[in-house]
């Protein structure tokens, strides 16, 4: 199918992963894909070791620095937008497509020419039995996405067809005529990475058409566990394109509104800098705040991302001194068995008992430790981040935190709400 889909893979020093996209591409049934995949200026030899495998099977483009997520795929998508794709299909580099995947999106798009972007339901690689995504809808109301299906284990409980607001890149296809739009165009690159796609896919609904996914469209996705990263890039960029976008984004009869969601949501996240002892972190979440507010974008300019000051020691230091510990499990169980692979990593000595009254410490799993009220000390509440209540100081951190937040918003509300004024007149 000459011209009928174009596939742009970005990658990033990932070429075990991205050598195993480009394979799962290639063994799409029912259609004949034209393969791009652009190389962020990778040290790890990607490029080379694809252009040895693939030779001319496959276009590889090499850009000279790290673009992005935006940038790198915006350097494909322009090829098959000015060469005349019906299709685009993007795919991260460490996702691979289920054979059929690709024909299923192209049927369903030629059957619907009022969908402009359908997508995969995504599940995790190292568990192919849960879902990782299924598309995401965007919540105006607390100023968050919501990712649909997300951990959750493949039981046909969702449909066959999803409407959403927003698909990940990590393996969708849109039709090549609305991005050609100028109320859509191709990824928005000044978000240099995250929520780029967010806002892509909004820009298409907005447009007037349909964003879905469909469960027959299978792909695998490699995204581990919360790890300690080797930087803040995360928590600047995350922070900083979320809170842009609903600066611009969201209705104006819903300011005031999105102006308490977003502070407050700042304040969790310094708050629990605060808590743990992370004080680049807090430094990278100020600096996005403040950049968001006044229409910075792009790549972060220096002092932005900082090393990773993320630490457990207080945590670790605790579960070093016990001999056993219980874990009332309420949340996902996957969240429950990286707890104890945690505790296992960190204080192999400690081992789980069989019940709460033959163990040195009882740990009960909580969604957010934060909101937690029983100060009794009778367990340990934890959360998945690791956050944890101990001992009477993080009592007084936690019995604090209501009214600090209170006192946050009031102080900075009237702030934001004219920052966004100047950035919609601009």
């Amino acid at each position: 199918m000459s011209k009928e889909i174009g596939v742009v893979i970005c990658n990033y020093n990932k070429k075990d992963f991205v050598i195993e996209s480009v394979k799962s591409v290639q063994e799409s049934q029912g259609v004949t894909p034209d393969i791009f995949v652009v190389d962020n200026a990778s040290s790890d030899g990607s490029a080379s070791a694809l252009k040895s495998l693939y030779g001319k099977s496959i276009t590889v483009f090499e850009n000279s620095e790290n673009l992005g997520g935006s940038g790198g795929f915006n350097t494909g998508l322009r090829k098959v937008r000015d060469d005349g794709y019906k299709y685009f299909f993007c795919l991260d580099d460490d996702a691979q497509v289920d054979e059929n995947a690709l024909k299923t999106l192209y049927d369903y798009m030629e059957a619907n020419p009022d969908v402009g972007m359908a997508g995969c339901r995504v599940y995790h690689m190292q568990m192919p039995e849960y879902i990782q995504q299924s598309g995401l809808r965007l919540d105006f109301d607390h100023c968050s996405a919501e990712t649909i299906g997300a951990d959750q284990i493949e039981d046909e409980s969702l449909p066959e067809i999803i409407e959403c607001d927003t698909v990940a890149t990590c393996a969708v296809m849109i039709r090549g005529d609305v991005a050609r739009r100028d109320d859509v165009g191709i990824m928005p690159a000044d978000n240099f990475i995250y929520w780029d796609d967010m806002e892509w896919g909004f820009r298409i609904k907005r447009a007037g058409f349909k964003v879905v996914t469909l469960a027959s469209a299978k792909a695998v996705h490699q995204m581990g566990a919360i790890v300690k990263r080797p930087n803040t890039f995360i928590n600047y960029y995350m922070w900083r394109n979320r809170t842009n976008f609903f600066l611009r984004f969201t209705p104006e009869d819903k300011l005031e509104e999105m102006s308490y969601q977003i502070l407050s949501a700042f304040f969790d996240a310094l708050y629990e800098c605060m808590y743990r002892g992370e004080h680049n972190i807090k430094t990278s979440i100020s600096l996005a705040y403040q950049d968001a507010l006044t229409g910075v974008r792009g790549k972060a300019v220096d002092g932005r991302i900082l090393p990773n000051d993320a630490n457990d020691d207080k945590l670790i230091s605790f579960i070093k001194k016990k001999k056993s510990y219980y874990l009332i499990d309420t949340g996902v169980e996957e969240d429950a068995e990286y707890l104890r692979n945690f505790f296992e990593k960190e204080a192999p000595k400690m081992k789980p008992a069989s019940a709460p009254e033959q163990s040195g410490v009882v740990f009960e799993l909580c969604e957010d430790l934060f909101q937690i009220r029983d100060f009794s000390k009778e367990k340990v509440y934890i959360d998945i981040f690791r956050n944890a209540l101990i001992d009477d100081e993080d009592v007084e951190a936690l019995a604090n935190y209501e009214y600090s937040k209170l006192l946050y918003v009031y102080m900075n509300q009237d702030i934001l709400l004219d920052s966004v004024k100047k950035l919609r007149e601009e």
